[in-house]
This record gives C-alpha cells, sequence and structure tokens, in this order.
C-alpha cells in the first residue's frame, strides 16, 4: 500500500519474471472495488470509489495469453474516515429552460474526499439528491411563466454538508402558442410478469413535432390508477399490480400539455 485515503487506496508490486512474453496483471477486491486488467509494464494501480472507515481485501496475479496464471498476492487495509464536510460551495447555472422544466449545470465542490454528492433546493425546498459526482439535474414539474429560485450544496458519505451555492433564478417559458399537437402514442407497449405480482414495461418512445424525446412525458397507469411519471423514458424495471387481469396504459404529454391515445395492453398475474 503507498497511498490512502477516505475513498481511493493505492496499491505497488514488484515486476513478476513470468516465462510468457505476454501477459497482463489482473487486480481485484471486496466491497466497492472495480476489477482492472493492466499491462506487464504496470507497478501500481489506485482503487477508487471506495467507503470511507471502511476494511478492504486487495488481490492481484499475473495471466499470459493462454490462460496460464501466476500465483496470487493480497493485502488487507481500512480507508481513512472522512471527518471534514465539503469546503466550497457549487457554483450553479442554468443550461436549459423550457415552458414546465430547466436544466442546471453545477462546479465539483471541493472535499478532502471524493464520494460528494449533491442536494438541489427550488424556491428553498428540497428537490432532489444526486448520485456521487453528478453535476448536472433537469428539474421537473415546473409551471409555465414562473420564476424560480435554485440553490444547491454538496455532501459527503458521512452526510456532512458544505455551504449553499449562490441563489440563481430562472423564469420558466410560456407554453408553445404552436403546438396543438400530442406526440404519437407510445408503440410496442409490452409487460413481463416477474411472479408474486411484480412485473416491468417497456414500450417504444413517442415523437413529438416540437419536443425532442427526453422531454416527453409517460404516464403510465395501472388499473386506472396512476402509478409512474417517466421522462424521456421507454422501461419500467419493477412495478405491481393484483391478482388476476390488470389493464396497463401509458399516454405521452408534450410541454406544450397536448396528451396522446393511451397505449394499452393487460398482463394477467398471479
Amino acid at each position: 500500500m503507498t497511498a490512502l485515503t477516505d475513498c481511493t487506496a493505492t496499491v505497488a508490486w514488484d515486476p513478476v519474471n513470468f516465462t510468457s512474453a505476454d501477459f497482463n496483471y489482473h487486480l481485484s477486491g471486496t466491497r466497492q472495488a472495480t476489477p482492472a486488467i493492466l499491462p506487464k509494464t504496470a507497478t501500481s494501480h489506485t482503487f477508487t470509489g471506495l467507503g470511507h472507515g471502511n476494511e478492504y481485501w486487495f488481490f492481484i496475479y499475473a495471466r499470459d495469453t493462454s490462460g496460464k496464471a501466476s500465483g496470487q498476492s493480497s493485502l488487507t487495509t481500512r480507508t481513512l474516515l472522512d471527518t471534514t464536510p465539503p469546503s466550497t460551495a457549487p457554483s450553479v447555472s442554468v443550461t436549459e429552460i423550457g415552458s414546465n422544466y430547466a436544466t442546471i449545470a453545477w462546479t465539483a465542490a471541493q472535499d478532502g474526499g471524493c464520494n460528494v454528492s449533491y442536494e438541489v433546493f427550488v424556491n428553498g425546498s428540497l428537490y432532489s439528491q444526486t448520485g456521487k459526482g453528478v453535476t448536472a439535474m433537469t428539474i421537473r414539474f415546473l409551471q409555465p411563466a414562473t420564476t424560480y429560485s435554485v440553490t444547491a450544496r454538496a455532501f459527503d458519505s458521512r452526510l456532512q454538508r458544505g455551504p449553499f451555492s449562490n441563489p440563481v433564478s430562472l423564469t420558466t417559458l410560456p407554453p408553445n402558442p404552436n403546438d396543438h399537437t400530442p406526440p404519437n402514442t407510445p408503440t410496442n407497449l409490452q409487460a413481463f410478469g416477474y411472479g408474486d405480482l411484480e412485473f416491468q414495461l417497456m414500450w417504444t418512445q413517442s415523437t413529438d413535432d416540437f419536443d425532442r424525446q427526453e422531454n416527453i412525458r409517460y404516464d403510465v397507469y395501472v388499473n386506472g390508477v396512476l402509478e409512474e411519471v417517466r421522462f424521456g423514458s421507454s422501461f419500467i424495471s419493477s412495478i405491481y399490480g393484483k391478482s388476476g387481469d390488470n389493464l396497463i396504459e401509458v399516454y405521452a404529454t408534450d410541454t406544450a400539455g397536448n396528451t396522446s391515445p393511451p397505449a394499452t395492453t393487460t398482463i394477467t398475474l398471479f
């Protein structure tokens, strides 16, 4: 072990004496350690995206193109604890505005580690939390021709929060006065059961005369009840129905509020 932080571990090794002229090093580990294959000239590697204060086992062996492998070496270590919150605020900018959405981006906050996520607030209320390292988001369900204030802040793996960004003001556009046609009805709607009343849905996305596909909204109803809302999507991995026949309806709506007739299918669950 040559270097250690709360979310990275750097390992190094002596070159091996392998009879084959062409071989690679194979590295792996436990719990979040992404495997890697490195050329025979490599003598070190950094595992990233680890959890703070966790114990890890790392392994390495060499293997040639014919499949012959060396013995395996290993070591155990524990990452450092993350004891400081993010020290700087992200800087938020608006990259796109529609009538009912806005896309924002922000600079990464400075932090001693690398497991940084973000909270986005709209008019002072928490809108969403992001995954680690995410620095952009589309804010949905906004009202047309309305002004909003957006802020963001970073938090680390110990839920230590950094300072808020400066607020950014944005005003959504009015609905497109020339858009009177809904997207086409989603096609190829299919449902596949998993058992235990769980199933998945997929369909072919709609197109619209004004809106890009990522801004088309899909309302998914199961037996007349709204169960899911998706944007620019054509797949739901897990949704639930009732025992017996279930009617599935998927409507497509554009940003002007025009809604297609539903795509429909029926699935029988037990």
